[in-house]
């Protein structure tokens, strides 16, 4: 949890320095996703999909962000969730024996 709360820590200001502008006319999002060997599932979320929370839906395989995190790297750059265009910051999540086993995601809208 500590770990979590660390990386949450810095990814938060990343976000904010990068779109002080966006931040007057928009909210952050968040998600942590986990991970199952294949597909990165949002178990927790503030993004909406279809006016439903987003809990249960998959990272896209075929999106930048997806293509870092299986190599075990962060993301940051733009990212379309549901339809909407992203400032967005991934990272990902690890287990104390280098497991790959979740990530984080923080996007300011555009």
């Amino acid at each position: 949890m500590r770990r979590l709360f660390l990386i949450l820590s810095l990814l938060l200001p990343v976000t904010v320095l990068g779109s002080s502008a966006s931040l007057a006319q928009s909210k952050l999002d968040a998600s942590i996703l986990s991970y199952d060997g294949k597909d990165f599932v949002r178990t927790e979320t503030t993004l909406m999909n279809n006016g439903q929370p987003a809990v249960n839906t998959k990272l896209d395989p075929d999106s930048a962000a997806y293509k870092a995190l299986v190599e075990k790297h962060s993301y940051t750059g733009p990212a379309t969730v549901f339809g909407r265009d992203y400032q967005a910051n991934y990272a990902p999540l690890m287990s104390k024996d280098g497991q790959l086993t979740g990530a984080l995601f923080v996007g300011v809208p555009k």
